[in-house]
């Protein structure tokens, strides 16, 4: 299963801090790598990821608030360019749980 990064960070290494299981503990959240998903074609770049990573990505600066600021993206390791946002679209349902990120190079 091949890894996304952007801005030279893999999606599924990102902790999101949470609230500890017990005092005195850190615990964080991730997602692993088949909880990722992303289409690649034609210059666009399609990310499906879920809602809590999304928020990171922004809180985080991997992708900008600026709409026409590009960041770097790799697929395994290798750089398949620079992308900005063009779409950002929540999941229509409760049971569909993916937030969808449209990218263009």
């Amino acid at each position: 299963m091949k890894s996304i990064s952007i801005n030279k960070k893999k999606l599924q290494k990102i902790g999101m801090l949470t609230e500890p299981y017990s005092p005195g503990t850190i615990s964080y959240l991730r997602y692993p790598k088949n909880r990722i998903k992303f289409n690649y074609n034609n210059d666009i770049l399609v990310l499906f990821v879920p809602p809590m990573l999304a928020i990171e990505l922004y809180r985080l600066g991997l992708i900008p608030q600026n709409e026409n600021e590009k960041f770097s993206v790799e697929v395994s390791g290798k750089k398949i360019g620079t992308f900005k946002v063009i779409d950002f679209r929540y999941p229509k349902s409760t049971t569909d749980e993916l937030v969808k990120i449209t990218m263009q190079k």
